[in-house]
């Protein structure tokens, strides 16, 4: 989770000083989560990531 926040803080940072283009925080969250349940989905099938999802959408 602390890696896809990063990534996607990281990403906006280096749009906005080599781009010049600047995303809504609601964009960048919804990419954040978009995220966070692709990669809870793919790994719905072991123990430990059972319960993941519901937790996440709490």
């Amino acid at each position: 989770t602390t890696q896809v926040v990063i990534f996607h803080l990281w990403k906006q940072r280096n749009n906005l000083i080599h781009n010049h283009i600047s995303l809504s925080v609601a964009s960048i969250f919804h990419c954040i989560d978009k995220e966070l349940r692709n990669i809870i989905s793919a790994r719905k099938g072991r123990k430990q990531f059972r319960s993941l999802m519901s937790m996440w959408l709490i």
